[in-house]
């Protein structure tokens, strides 16, 4: 239904970043939206590993694993509510001379009343993906030099 894409580059190399961004702890700190993150399956992440967000906004949304490359790439797909059921969201991590190239990249699915309001939703959500990159680059920028 609409695509959506936001990139920055953090001054930290891939693996930190990488880190950060897939320990679900961390999601709070960069999300304002996210009150709580978890992995729902057992074992180490690989595809069909299941997670879970509380937001404030959505309620429970959950997620599984598509695609997994450690440090590059995580592909996952929204599999609850069915309001957003099918949506995919990638996160790419590109090493530019110690830099990292972060890109996030939705595929955005909506049903329901969440149809009709897709050019809204689509514009709130591309607001919300480039505050979160902004924020990924402040705190992990901050860190470094703490």
């Amino acid at each position: 239904m609409a695509k959506i894409e936001v990139s920055t580059t953090v001054d930290r190399p891939p693996e930190t970043v990488w880190r950060f961004l897939f320990d679900p702890a961390n999601a709070p700190r960069y999300d304002p939206d996210i009150i709580s993150a978890k992995q729902t399956s057992d074992g180490p992440v690989a595809v069909g590993t299941t997670f879970e967000a509380n937001r404030k906004k959505e309620g429970k949304v959950s997620f599984r694993t598509m695609e997994y490359d450690p440090g590059r790439k995580l592909t996952w797909v929204v599999t609850s509510p069915r309001t957003m059921e099918g949506s995919k969201e990638s996160i790419t991590l590109e090493d530019i001379g110690g830099k990292t190239k972060l890109t996030n990249a939705w595929d955005l699915k909506l049903g329901g009343f969440y149809r009709l309001a897709g050019p809204f939703v689509a514009r709130s959500l591309r607001k919300t993906a480039g505050a979160q990159a902004n924020n990924i680059k402040s705190i992990l920028e901050s860190e470094a030099r703490s």
